[in-house]
């Protein structure tokens, strides 16, 4: 029996997160992918940016549990900020074999398909997005297809750069 003081847990602290673990829905940079020791160090690393060590530290992770979520969306979100977009959409794949709603996996791959300039891919990921947990960039998207389907004629670096913006300002607010 422990003689020290436990910290108590309110149950709406324990369920939201639960709720949110079950989910995935708030995947952040900061987030933790679980107790190994080689997920906490990955997880340090993309922290701190470092994707090449993030990347490969994920890499190394995944060879032995390939069916990590948390860690093949961490892995696909380092190969993009390192502009691997194809190396980074395969891990997306595989999260969307596993989960195929996958919020982040659809999100960032849409992402990864207007970064090279190919804005029919990247709506056709975005059509799959639904996040009402996620206001303002499920606000950003569904302008983009609004008018993507309008016809209008958008720049695939634009429509990526206010994507990532409402990505950040999400970012913001869910933290206040």
């Amino acid at each position: 029996m422990a003689t020290g003081k436990q910290k108590k847990v309110s149950r709406r602290g324990f369920l939201r997160g639960v709720i949110k673990r079950i989910k995935f829905e708030h995947l952040e940079d900061d987030q933790a992918s679980g107790l190994s020791p080689e997920l906490i160090e990955a997880d340090q690393a993309l922290k701190q940016c470092d994707y090449v060590r993030a990347a490969k530290l994920y890499s190394q992770y995944l060879e032995k549990e390939p069916d990590h979520l948390e860690a093949l969306q961490k892995a696909g979100y380092c190969y993009f900020r390192l502009n691997e977009m194809s190396t980074a959409r395969n891990f997306w794949h595989k999260v969307l074999e596993i989960r195929p709603k996958d919020n982040f996996a659809v999100l960032h791959m849409g992402l990864s398909f207007a970064r090279e300039g190919n804005l029919k891919d990247a709506v056709k990921m975005w059509k799959s997005y639904f996040n009402i947990n996620q206001p303002l960039i499920q606000r950003e998207i569904n302008v983009t297809l609004a008018l993507y389907e309008a016809g209008e004629n958008l720049d695939p670096q634009e429509v990526a750069s206010s994507l990532e913006k409402a990505i950040e300002k999400q970012k913001k607010a869910s933290v206040s």
